[in-house]
């Protein structure tokens, strides 16, 4: 009976630990997009960036009365993200705010972007979709982030979580931390590629590229993990 007590104990704190890491990573995507540090979310909210770290990393729950000052500091730089998306992942992603959302929020007295640096344009040369505000958000994704790439997806992947002419965005990280998750992968100058990334090596990576394809070994010149991702209107 007392070990069946201790598991049950042991199985309660697993899954808190778990939903703790989730919210995290959650956060970290949030922050990302923004561009912000955790230095420059300290800035704006005055949260110490250890606490800040303590939540990304799942340590340290991120509970809801912090989420929101979270994502009021957001729409500072025009990224609209909901407490709710942060807390379960329900609802949508954070996306760039419409004109008319900004100008709510500046109204509010939020002081929306004014003494922020202008960031780069980069809709000249992006593929054409459907839809003109993925085009916009990506646009601004890669001014915000200098290391980023993206990929429109080429057939669906991952139990069609990213359906084909779906468009992704990340930010570029070192290969080894990105092992075990679902990366673009650059392969040549040109030529880009959804894949889950199995194993790595400083010559040769293992990927998962779909069902029913083995898995390959290819080089890959630089990767980064999905954190933003705009599902194609279809008719």
């Amino acid at each position: 009976m007392e070990f069946q007590k201790r598991s049950l104990l042991f199985d309660a704190s697993a899954v808190a630990h778990t939903v703790a890491q989730l919210k995290g990573r959650r956060l970290r995507m949030a922050r990302v997009l923004t561009g912000f540090s955790r230095q420059e979310l300290y800035e704006k909210i005055g949260i110490a960036t250890s606490t800040i770290d303590t939540w990304e990393s799942g340590r340290v729950e991120l509970t809801e009365k912090s989420a929101a000052r979270v994502c009021d500091a957001f729409k500072k730089v025009g990224i609209y993200c909901t407490v709710e998306w942060l807390m379960t992942g329900s609802g949508n992603p954070p996306r760039m705010m419409t004109e008319t959302e900004k100008s709510l929020f500046a109204i509010e007295g939020l002081n929306l972007t004014r003494d922020e640096p202008p960031i780069r344009n980069f809709s000249s040369g992006l593929p054409s979709f459907p839809d003109e505000n993925v085009r916009r958000e990506l646009s601004f994704f890669l001014g915000v982030h200098k290391g980023a790439m993206f990929h429109v997806v080429e057939k669906d992947f991952m139990n069609f979580r990213y359906k084909k002419g779906d468009c992704v965005a990340g930010e570029t990280e070192d290969l080894k931390n990105l092992n075990g998750r679902v990366i673009i992968a650059q392969l040549t100058e040109e030529k880009t590629v959804l894949c889950k990334l199995l194993r790595n090596s400083d010559n040769e990576s293992e990927v998962f590229l779909g069902k029913g394809i083995p898995n390959a070994k290819i080089r890959i010149l630089k990767g980064a993990e999905i954190i933003w991702h705009r599902m194609i209107k279809r008719i």
